[in-house]
């Protein structure tokens, strides 16, 4: 292949890929949300951990790999940090063979201690994506959770 079509491609694939949009438009967002629980020492990824936590009966590490479609490695890494700043518990489940997650009162007072924080950033995000991107996310990730479900 010649390098005229070869450098076609790569700007081809570098002005239009989904996948690549899709994680820098992640990334700022997320960042906003970061900046904004820093006072709080949580990130935005812990805090939906533990949201999920506190919202499903018997949470395990599997279901946050599932709900949030999370490795599993990235998911032990961040149930050491919660459990070590003491916003979670871990114990056994029913015949001790799944690990159980609670999340425990320090780790509730935060989330009620962030909601403020969460709230403007929610806003700013709002603000920064406009009306039709919201639905649009909205939209989106209701197909994720829609009849087929999550695609890995």
């Amino acid at each position: 292949m010649d390098e005229k079509r070869t450098l076609k491609l790569i700007q081809t694939i570098g002005r239009e890929c989904l996948a690549g949009r899709v994680r820098t438009l992640s990334r700022v967002i997320t960042c906003i949300y970061d900046r904004a629980m820093r006072p709080h020492g949580i990130k935005v990824n812990q805090a939906g951990i533990l949201i999920m936590l506190a919202l499903v009966e018997k949470p395990t590490p599997g279901d946050i790999c599932r709900n949030f479609q999370m490795e599993k490695s990235t998911v032990s890494r961040n149930i050491d940090r919660m459990r070590k700043q003491g916003w979670i518990e871990s114990g056994k489940g029913e015949g001790g063979l799944a690990q159980v997650l609670t999340v425990t009162p320090k780790g509730k007072k935060l989330l009620t201690d962030i909601y403020g924080k969460w709230e403007k950033a929610q806003k700013e995000v709002s603000e920064f994506l406009g009306e039709d991107g919201v639905k649009a996310i909205h939209m989106l990730t209701g197909r994720i959770s829609g009849p087929k479900g999550r695609q890995k």
